[in-house]
């Protein structure tokens, strides 16, 4: 049976999760972390991570975090890697990671596109002289100031099956009507502050008449 063993929660939607199941056979005096490698198409939001740590462990981003930029504009096309360290562990652990998904270019075919995310793994990070490095794992988008070269890590054995997820894309066909739509919604609510602003103009106006008259009586 695998030690980490990882399934997706929400997986048709635009915020899905990876809930991760972790059974530790045995306990060592090392920091116990949990690794992601997630695709361009997906990102955490660091802030977000930061919030949860009570619940996930400490939180360190690499990559493409980016939390406005749609697909086609992401420069880190090798996606990022997240990496959770736990405070505690138990023999049972459980660790749910919020994900979020980047808009698609429009398609003329597809509702959904599928997206693959290599499966989450963990281990122990044995040795090393600081708690602020992380272990050498070898990542094309770790340099080797990031890592402790002196720390070793070791792998727990889990499911190598990887997360398969889709995200909702927009029809090319229905560029026309959203744009024009767009365009009288912003003309609609500019005329309605206009009218908003006019309304308040002349009332202030009004009371300063009253005003008026009154001193003049």
């Amino acid at each position: 049976m695998s030690e980490v063993y990882s399934e997706l929660e929400a997986a048709n939607s635009l915020h899905p999760k990876i809930k991760t199941t972790i059974q530790i056979n045995e306990k060592k005096n090392c920091h116990f972390d949990i690794v992601y490698v997630l695709p361009a198409s997906v990102f955490v939001d660091p802030y977000q991570l930061q919030d949860l740590a009570p619940l996930i462990g400490k939180a360190t981003v690499f990559g493409e975090h980016d939390l406005e930029l749609p697909l086609e504009k992401v420069k880190e096309w090798r996606g990022s890697i997240v990496f959770l360290r736990q405070e505690t562990t138990s023999p049972v652990m459980q660790v749910t990671l919020p994900l979020h998904l980047r808009y698609q270019q429009p398609s003329e075919h597809l509702d959904k596109q599928p997206i693959t995310i290599q499966a989450p793994w963990a281990g122990w990070t044995c040795g090393g002289g600081s708690d602020s490095l992380w272990p050498p794992i070898e990542h094309e988008l770790i340099s080797s100031p990031q890592v402790d070269s002196s720390a070793i890590f070791r792998r727990l054995s889990n499911d190598p099956t990887p997360l398969i997820l889709s995200v909702p894309i927009g029809k090319v066909q229905d560029a026309t009507v959203v744009t024009y739509g767009t365009f009288v919604s912003v003309v609609l609510c500019t005329l309605w502050i206009v009218y908003a602003v006019y309304l308040s103009v002349r009332k202030r106006r009004r009371l300063e008449a009253k005003g008026k008259r009154r001193k003049s009586e």
